[in-house]
């Protein structure tokens, strides 16, 4: 189990910073606030641009730094404050320092101040700011951190907004949804520009839906529970370029959470035979392998593949560490017993170890004549032997014309390869007739087949290694969890789409899809991003659900399925002889606060965040514990622009970011009779 501790669960306990929590009545609040800062300003260590460094200070209390503990002896107002005398001996109170420093009210910002302003009420409807003895957990156990993509930034930089949820609004948050504004898109649509009317929704449709993907995932298992062969994502690697821009831990702890909530209503799909695939970089990896272990089951992990996803060159390889070129992908089952693994092979190079020829190979077996294959092919190009070919051809020339004779040649051309102690006993019989009689070809019957033997070893031949890829015969090898043979550079074209950053090379999919699903299998994908797993699914025969919430689902993911029917010819086409064709429907959350947010987000001044206000009184859901006398006054307006955001965001009732299904006929919401109908085809809800 995780420890929620180190993990997805932070406490914070807050007391109240009135008259009553000081013990010397001429101290007041903001005297103790400015003793304390004045004091902290002349140790560096606490001290950046000016600014004190809350988190050190506090840690530098927790460890009892003797610097810290120094400075606070030096004013009586702090001793009487944090430091209780025992025995002649002056014993520090560091949680209790920690609880003032911790506050909000010490080094307040704009927008806590006008958050403490407008809400956080319990109880009778006081204040949290009023309360002596509060404790806010956060996120635990049943409870939520929602997490929602609200604006469009560069690449899959998505940004996110979070509300912490109870679990009495979790219900309702996690009912079905109604969808909205769908479309099928099939070759004769394509053709015209126009989709067409979508009818009824059937199980083996393909789906792209807009909306954030936790809440439509709740809205999907009712129909699709059981059902997946396998889920791929891609999610945000929870670098310093996304939104998770907090302090470290509250970083890695809400995106773990973020993270949480998704994997676990994911797990519902997967088929007893399933695998889901989650794809990361070096600085979630452990934390989300941990995580991974707790809710799919540390006994059905399978694998990690690393993959190579870039050359050092340049000055990008100034580090300061040695240069990261690889990323990763934790590979599970939904239930190991049940999941079976076919092998896969990969193309090769020549393997030099084959390096023998028999050269009567039509002969009996006990006339073959067997000779050394580079000796033999500088031979047959007239040359004296292997160093002249090497001399006067160059050696890699030379080595390519070893290995096309090699392929030529494979069932001729053989390497000898030790025999198990523990193979089948007629086997080991010849092995050991074999050592007594060396340079003499022995058979053997196995389960297999012939085996031929030579030297006590066995002939091996190259025909051994030729697969059919891509309908040619190549030298294969099976797959590894090393995959260093895909390229990332020159991807950008594929699908006819651009997404910087965080677009994956349709071969890299292709390889998901192929070792973990056959034809007609389902496969889900709910980031989305430019839809290379719905587009490589598509081309390779499986059905495919797919979910973005960002605007671009329309010029990515999209544009690049309208672009697979109409026969894209990049990425994986040629190579799985793709020729165009099937169809996909899309859909999208009914919206009705998230439309608030998005509104919030694009607002370039307070002015229109006002504006927006007012709508959000009169047509939606705010929060009902709010004072919203505040947003009357000149302290809302004096917000800079972000804290005013963050503020009306806060606002809104996270249980109404969508229309939920029992909705559905609430004329409030305005559905459509042709929304109404697909949503109830979709849920399979009679008319």
């Amino acid at each position: 189990m995780l420890r929620a501790e180190n993990v997805y669960v932070a406490t914070i306990y807050a007391k109240a910073i009135d008259a009553s929590w000081f013990e010397d009545k001429a101290c007041t609040m903001q005297n103790l606030r400015d003793v304390l800062a004045e004091l902290l300003q002349a140790e560096q260590a606490f001290i950046s641009d000016g600014a004190i460094l809350k988190n050190a200070v506090i840690e530098a209390a927790l460890s009892m730094d003797q610097r810290l503990l120094k400075l606070l002896l030096q004013s009586d107002t702090i001793k009487t404050q944090f430091f209780t005398e025992v025995a002649g001996t002056l014993v520090f109170d560091k949680v209790r320092f920690q609880d003032f420093v911790s506050n909000k009210a010490f080094l307040p910002d704009s927008y806590t101040v006008f958050k403490n302003r407008i809400g956080l009420t319990y109880g009778r409807g006081e204040y949290l700011g009023q309360s002596h003895d509060v404790v806010l957990t956060w996120p635990y156990k049943d409870c939520v951190l929602e997490g929602g993509m609200t604006k469009e930034d560069r690449g899959r930089n998505e940004v996110f907004w979070n509300t912490t949820l109870a679990p009495d609004d979790i219900t309702r948050l996690f009912e079905p949804k109604v969808l909205t504004g769908w479309e099928r898109w099939d070759a004769e649509a394509v053709g015209k520009g126009n989709a067409k009317p979508v009818g009824d929704i059937t199980e083996d449709d393909n789906l792209l839906i807009k909306g954030n993907n936790l809440l439509v995932l709740h809205s999907l298992k009712m129909r699709y529970a059981d059902k997946v062969k396998l889920i791929y994502i891609d999610p945000p690697f929870n670098t310093d370029s996304d939104s998770f821009k907090y302090n470290d831990r509250f970083n890695r702890s809400s995106w773990l959470t973020f993270m949480k909530n998704r994997l676990e209503v994911a797990k519902i799909f997967l088929h007893r035979t399933g695998t889901m695939m989650v794809h990361i970089d070096e600085k979630e990896m452990a934390h989300l392998r941990v995580l991974c272990d707790e809710i799919l089951g540390r006994e059905n992990f399978l694998n990690i593949f690393c993959i190579k996803t870039s050359d050092p060159s340049g000055h990008k390889t100034v580090n300061p560490s040695p240069y990261a070129q690889t990323e990763y992908i934790l590979l599970y089952a939904k239930h190991k017993p049940s999941y079976k693994y076919e092998t896969h092979f990969v193309p090769a190079n020549y393997d030099i170890g084959y390096n023998k020829l028999i050269k009567n190979p039509d002969a009996p077996y006990a006339d073959w004549e067997i000779v050394g294959l580079n000796e033999f092919v500088a031979q047959e190009n007239g040359y004296q032997d292997t160093r002249q070919a090497n001399q006067r051809l160059g050696k890699h020339v030379f080595e390519s014309l070893v290995a096309r004779y090699a392929f030529e040649h494979r069932d001729s051309v053989f390497q000898a390869t030790a025999i198990a102690s523990d193979a089948a006993k007629s086997i080991v019989s010849v092995r050991n007739q074999s050592k007594a009689e060396p340079g003499k070809v022995f058979r053997a019957e196995s389960d297999r087949g012939e085996v031929f033997v030579l030297n006590g070893r066995q002939i091996y031949l190259y025909a051994n290694k030729i697969k059919e890829i891509d309908g040619q015969l190549v030298p294969a090898k099976p797959l590894t969890n090393l995959w260093a043979d895909i390229a990332y550079n020159g991807i950008s074209r594929e699908g006819g789409v651009t997404l910087k950053n965080g677009k994956k090379p349709e071969k890299l999919l292709r390889r998901v899809i192929e070792i973990s699903t056959d034809k007609g299998d389902l496969v889900l994908d709910f980031f989305a991003g430019s839809g290379t797993t719905a587009a490589v699914a598509h081309k390779l025969g499986r059905q495919w659900i797919t979910i973005e919430q960002l605007d671009y689902i329309q010029s990515l993911p999209k544009n690049r399925l309208v672009n697979v029917i109409e026969g894209d010819a990049s990425g994986v086409s040629k190579a799985v002889n793709y020729q165009g064709g099937g169809s996909f429907v899309y859909a999208e959350l009914a919206a009705f606060n998230s439309a608030f947010a998005d509104r919030i987000e694009a607002a370039q001044d307070i002015g229109t965040l006002q504006s927006i206000h007012a709508d959000i009184q009169s047509t939606g859901y705010l929060r009902h514990d709010l004072d919203l006398s505040a947003f009357d006054a000149d302290e809302f307006a004096s917000l800079p622009l972000d804290d005013a955001r963050r503020v009306l965001m806060d606002c809104l009732d996270a249980n109404h970011l969508y229309v939920n299904l029992g909705s559905l006929d609430d004329a409030d919401f305005d559905i459509s009779d042709e929304d109404a109908h697909a949503t109830r085809s979709f849920y399979g809800l009679e008319e």
